[in-house]
């Protein structure tokens, strides 16, 4: 048996963190070079969720609009 087994969400998200954490320490940058970084970094980030959601909201009321039977409520 050949199953791949993920990681749990809560280790990666942590591997992500401490991955950002080294760089920004380790990256030589003052922080006030560092922080306009990140918020711009951020301010994409949360754009683009937010057209993730509205994609998904979107396909979401589709299928229950034509009666998909696989849609759960």
């Amino acid at each position: 048996m050949n199953e791949k087994i993920e990681k749990p969400i809560t280790m990666v998200r942590q591997e992500f963190i401490d991955t950002i954490s080294d760089n920004v320490n380790n990256c030589g940058l003052p922080l006030f070079v560092i922080e306009p970084i990140l918020r711009d970094i951020y301010l994409e980030v949360k754009s683009l969720s937010q057209k993730q959601y509205e994609i998904e909201k979107s396909e979401y009321e589709q299928r229950v609009k034509v009666g998909d039977n696989n849609v759960s409520k």
